[in-house]
């Protein structure tokens, strides 16, 4: 399968990601048939069209956000995320 392919199936399951809610680069990789969840990030940067393709919804297993969000960091990815209705808890993590 070609990188594009992945790209795209990439990003095709993260335009249908629901207002208020994220997904992990686990279950995206796995969604996506990539095999390491750290490969979702190098593909995630290849994003071209954050409006269009909300990159802001895929946080780490355990909830927190990546540091390496490529649109602001991950302080802007938080309030992304709460302006999409998005929860955290006391503790900073997104509630999955």
């Amino acid at each position: 399968m070609k990188l594009t392919s992945y790209i795209d199936r990439v990003f095709k399951i993260i335009i249908k990601i629901p207002k208020g809610k994220v997904i992990t680069y686990k279950v995206l990789a796995e969604e996506s048939g990539i095999k390491n969840p750290r490969n979702i990030g190098w593909i995630l940067q290849q994003n071209t069209e954050p409006e269009r393709i909300p990159c802001y919804k895929v946080v780490l297993s355990s909830g927190k956000l990546a540091e390496g969000y490529k649109f602001g960091g991950a302080s802007e990815q938080r309030k992304k995320l709460i302006a999409d209705g998005v929860v955290f808890d006391k503790n900073n993590k997104v509630k999955i």
